[in-house]
Formats: structure tokens, sequence, C-alpha cells
């Protein structure tokens, strides 16, 4: 029966801590757009953005498990220190399966803290239709609460799942929204009420 080496078994809490550090560090920007996508809406989605603040900590966080984790994983043994028998470091599999595993987190964790400073790029993706109708008016909304710029792309979730939102660009600085919509089948009201249960409440600042 294979056994854990007490090197494993701290490697393994390394990687634990990674994981939680690059989800600790990526939740205020990822938590809202997953909850979007299950469909699940209300003011309380945007306290996920308090988490902003803190963000510097999880990395720190994060990066300190991962040097561990690295260290554990591609230490040298000392000398009279061998691996148990049976345990994954006492074959050369089992090694690279610790190897492999650790850089697939590490990617990982490295994607999940990126996405905050990649967010504000794929937020200035905008939702067309190929023609404007007659009924079509545009609307820039002054938006609040937003505090990074993965927060623009919630807030463009939000409004692009509407029906009848043609176009909705969201920008971190300055804070706002210009969406093109047809109005025979949404209001400004529907716009507000939509980025606000997003958790970012919003108001006409031209139209």
């Amino acid at each position: 029966m294979s056994t854990i080496s007490n090197s494993e078994k701290a490697g393994k809490w390394g990687v634990i801590g990674v994981i939680l550090g690059a989800i600790g560090a990526s939740i205020c920007c990822i938590g809202p757009l997953v909850l979007l996508a299950l469909g699940i809406s209300g003011a309380w989605v945007g306290g996920l953005a308090a988490f902003e603040a803190y963000r510097p900590i999880f990395m720190g966080i994060t990066f300190i498990f991962l040097g561990f984790a690295f260290y554990q994983v591609y230490r040298k043994p000392k000398q009279g220190e061998a691996c148990e028998p049976g345990s994954a470091c006492a074959t050369p599999q089992g090694r690279r399966f610790n190897k492999t595993a650790l850089w697939t987190v590490t990617i990982l964790a490295l994607g999940l803290m990126a996405f905050p400073y990649l967010a504000p790029g794929l937020a200035n993706t905008v939702k067309q239709t190929a023609v404007l109708t007659a009924s079509a008016k545009k609307v820039v909304l002054s938006v609040h609460n937003m505090t990074c710029g993965s927060c623009a792309l919630t807030t463009q979730k939000s409004l692009t799942k509407l029906d009848g939102v043609m176009s909705a660009k969201v920008t971190f600085e300055p804070p706002q929204a210009v969406v093109v919509y047809d109005a025979d089948k949404l209001s400004v009201a529907d716009l507000t009420k939509a980025t606000t249960n997003a958790g970012y409440p919003s108001e006409v600042k031209t139209q």
C-alpha cells in the first residue's frame, strides 16, 4: 500500500494554499461574473468587490505558498533522508506527477490573479447588432461602486444579457456605460435595474 512522505504532505498543503490564495485574489472579479452566469443577481453580489482591497495580501500569500510548494517538490533530499517506500516521491513516475500537478496549479493560479488586469480589455468587446432599428436609442450611464477594471466586465455582462441591448461598452475610467438599446423592448429603468442587481448602481449621465 502506498504511503505519503512528510515532504509530500507539505507539498500538498502548499498546493492547497496556492489554490485558496489565488481564489481569494480573484474572487472580487470572477465571483460576480460566475454568479451572473448562473442567473444569480442582487446588490449583495457587488459586495464581493470588497475583497479588492485585500487582493495584494492574497497575492502575497499565494506566492509564498508557491515558493514553499516548489521547494518541497524540487528540493534534493538531505543526506540520509529518503522517500518512504511506496510513496510517490520514491518513483520517477511519482515525482513527475508531482511536478506536473504543481505546474498545472501554478498556471491556473497565475491566470486567476492576472484576470483582474486582463478584464478591462475584455470589457471593451462590444455586443452589437448588424442593423440599428428606428427605435434604437443611446444612453450614457454613470456607474457606481466599480473598484477595479474587472467590475466593468461584470457591469457589461449584466447589460448584454438583456434582450434589446444592441451594444454596451463599459469603462472603469471613467466609470460609465455607453448603451445602445431598442426602446421598443427596454427602458432606461431596465438598464439601471440590471446594473444595480449586479451590484453596481447606475444613473443617467447623458441621453
